[in-house]
């Protein structure tokens, strides 16, 4: 229970030793699947301007700014641990103005109106403070006929894991698609994948 309560909180915001060598590149791995997803889902395009909400480990920042090769991806973390770890990798991609990290909460994005293309967020919802703010707050910052993608595991799958009993927030998709709604998204659909496996996916797209 003790072990269950830390994963918990180090999944919420990865912190310390454990954290950044350990739950940040477990977290690369479980959820590589659906991080490719979302983004394949986003139809990146190189001119984008792109926001990462929650990063984490970094790999889908790293995907996405393989394919925003002549925009600007930007990334957004609640762990200062996280926003270092990203500052090493891409410091070169940093030098050059083409990617940034800083610290942030969704429900207050660090950014104005209208100014990205593209966002993502994938296994984040559950520990958001206000999940119905957090999702204005990304149709806030898109532009006019920009797409968001929210990845998570469905209620269903997430609680049959030990850890999500733990402060998690959990959604099914049909949740997210009305949070989505309510913000002022247009043409939202759900992709739901691995339905008969341990992880599944549920990637929500919406449309401004």
């Amino acid at each position: 229970m003790a072990f269950e309560k830390l994963l918990a909180s180090q999944l919420r915001k990865p912190s310390g030793w454990l954290g950044s060598w350990v739950v940040s590149r477990v977290m690369n791995r479980v959820n590589r699947k659906i991080m490719d997803s979302a983004v394949e889902l986003l139809d990146v395009k190189p001119q984008h301007q792109v926001l990462e909400i929650g990063f984490g480990g970094g790999y889908a920042l790293a995907r996405l700014t393989q394919l925003a090769s002549q925009g600007i991806v930007c990334g957004v973390d609640y762990s200062p641990d996280m926003i270092q770890k990203a500052e090493r990798r891409f410091r070169r991609q940093i030098a050059q103005g083409r990617v940034q990290v800083q610290l942030g909460n969704v429900c207050k994005l660090p950014f104005p109106d209208g100014v990205f293309d593209r966002v993502s967020t994938v296994n984040t919802l559950y520990f958001w403070t206000d999940p119905s703010q957090g999702i204005k707050e990304i149709r806030r910052v898109l532009k006019n006929d920009g797409m968001a993608a929210v990845g998570i595991r469905s209620k269903e799958k997430m609680e049959t894991y030990a850890v999500t009993k733990h402060n998690f927030g959990l959604f099914s998709p049909e949740d997210v698609v009305d949070l989505m709604r309510q913000a002022g998204f247009r043409e939202v659909q759900v992709e739901h994948r691995d339905r008969d496996k341990t992880y599944d996916q549920a990637i929500i797209v919406g449309r401004c």
